[in-house]
C-alpha cells in the first residue's frame, strides 16, 4: 500500500478558493511593513571578523600564490564568487552575442562583394572566410553553453530556495 504524493496541480479547487479567502482575512499592514524589518535589523561591525573555513573556499579574499612567479595585474580583481552566472562575461549578454553573431553573418557578403570587384586576393578572402566561420562557431557554441548555465543556475536556485 503506498500513498501517492500530493503535489500542487493535484490539490483541488476547494484549497485555492480557500487561499483566496484567507488572503482576503490577512491584515496587510504586517506584510508592508515587514520590508521595513531589514533595514533596521542591519549592525554596523566595528569589531574584526574572522571568516570560516567554509568561507575561505568559496570566496578566497587572500588566495595563495602557488607559483615561483607573479601573477597578471589584473589576477586578483576577476576572483569573485565560486558560481558564475556567465560563461565568459567579457563577451557581453545574449543580445551583444546576438548582434556579433548578426555582424559575422553579415561580413560574409561584404568579403565575397570585394572578392567579385577584385579589391582582394582570392588567398586572403578565403583566409578570412574561414575566420568568420571559426568566429560564428564559437559563438553559437558559446550561446549554447550560456542557455546551459542559466538552466543549471535557475535548478540550482531552486533547490537552494526549496
Amino acid at each position: 500500500m503506498t500513498v501517492k504524493p500530493r503535489t500542487i496541480d493535484n490539490l483541488g479547487i476547494e484549497t485555492s478558493s480557500r487561499y483566496a479567502r484567507d488572503q482576503a482575512q490577512l491584515d496587510t499592514k504586517l506584510i508592508e511593513e515587514s520590508r521595513l524589518i531589514p533595514l533596521k535589523t542591519e549592525v554596523s561591525v566595528v569589531k574584526p571578523y574572522l571568516p570560516t573555513e567554509f568561507e575561505q573556499y568559496l570566496l578566497p579574499s587572500k588566495p595563495t600564490i602557488w607559483a615561483s612567479f607573479e601573477p597578471p595585474p589584473t589576477y586578483f580583481g576577476g576572483a569573485g564568487a565560486l558560481f558564475s552566472y556567465q560563461l565568459i562575461p567579457s563577451l557581453g549578454g545574449y543580445e551583444k552575442q546576438d548582434a556579433d553573431a548578426e555582424k559575422l553573418e553579415a561580413l560574409e557578403d561584404t568579403i565575397h562583394k570585394q572578392m567579385k570587384e577584385g579589391k582582394r586576393d582570392q588567398r586572403e578572402s578565403q583566409d578570412e572566410e574561414k575566420e568568420r566561420k571559426k568566429l560564428l562557431g564559437f559563438l553559437k557554441v558559446v550561446g549554447k553553453l550560456e542557455r546551459t548555465l542559466s538552466l543549471i543556475n535557475a535548478r540550482r536556485n531552486q533547490y537552494q530556495r526549496g
